[in-house]
């Protein structure tokens, strides 16, 4: 989610448009929240302090979930990188010393001889666009089961045709956006901001380093019936890829943006009324059955 507030769409195959439909969908896809929305709302009722909070922002008795989801994204605008913390930012800004020799070494081939500005330009480096580069397959769907039904279920809730459902293995990309066949295995081109810190890398973190990416990028990618002809050899030698990786990390901040867990408020305790049914204690717009 980091920088995710400057993205037109969102997600690896672009399928949602803002960050609120993205809380509802993680809210209560079956293979991550897996929440119902009317106990959602419901225990969201339970917790007073929630209650005085939604009151005072959204001006309502008590919380709805379109506003639980609001405000979800609202926090989710606020986790963006500090130009000031950037190195390369602050190299943009006329700093010529934010940048070691490396990584300015590594800016050059980046503009240069690797291409890969090509896909990876403007302020996200990304041109939100989708493309085929033939990422080597996740080798946990061979090892866990649990991979294995969340790929099949993945294709099988976005309606993917049978005999594709049955011999898929891998997310499908782009296609469950567009449903054209060209669109198999193309993917959102990733923001390369805050890359030292988000390991591991590509649509299905089969990259454990950069190094390892610049690597896969340097041979050309892999192989993809709808490869993006972008892609090349590129014929680095060991120091160009170590001056590449310098510069694609100083595209993240000094230290990684984190945000501390908050301390959740308490919910409000269920009582037996004497009619033996539970209720909560005095919560807002009723009793839950």
């Amino acid at each position: 989610m980091l920088n995710a507030a400057h993205f037109r769409r969102l997600m690896w195959d672009g399928s949602l448009d803002r960050l609120e439909v993205q809380a509802r969908s993680a809210m209560q896809a079956p293979v991550e929240g897996n929440g119902n929305a009317a106990i959602v709302e419901m225990r969201l009722r339970l917790v007073p302090e929630y209650v005085d909070r939604f009151r005072e922002a959204f001006g309502t008795e008590w919380p709805k979930l379109d506003d639980a989801r609001r405000a979800i994204a609202a926090f989710e605008r606020t986790v963006v990188s500090d130009p000031r913390k950037v190195a390369f930012d602050r190299f943009l800004a006329g700093d010529a010393k934010a940048l070691t020799a490396a990584a300015q070494r590594g800016y050059a081939l980046f503009t240069g001889k690797a291409g890969c500005i090509a896909c990876h330009h403007g302020p996200l480096a990304s041109d939100e666009g989708y493309h085929a580069l033939g990422v080597p397959r996740q080798s946990l769907y061979d090892s866990s089961a649990l991979v294995q039904v969340a790929v099949r279920w993945q294709n099988a809730q976005r309606d993917a045709p049978r005999a594709l459902y049955r011999g898929a293995e891998e997310d499908l990309g782009r296609y469950y956006r567009t449903r054209d066949p060209v669109d198999i295995g193309k993917f959102r081109t990733p923001s390369l901001r805050e890359l030292r810190y988000t390991a591991p890398y590509m649509h299905n973190g089969v990259f454990r380093t950069l190094q390892e990416v610049v690597d896969f990028f340097d041979r050309g990618g892999g192989d993809a019936p709808n490869k993006s002809p972008l892609l090349r050899p590129l014929g680095l030698t060991g120091d160009e890829k170590r001056d590449l990786v310098a510069f694609l990390e100083s595209m993240s901040m000094d230290e990684p943006l984190l945000v501390a867990a908050p301390e959740l408020p308490p919910m409000q305790p269920l009582v037996e009324d004497t009619a033996g049914s539970c209720s909560p204690n005095d919560a807002p717009g009723g009793g839950a059955g």
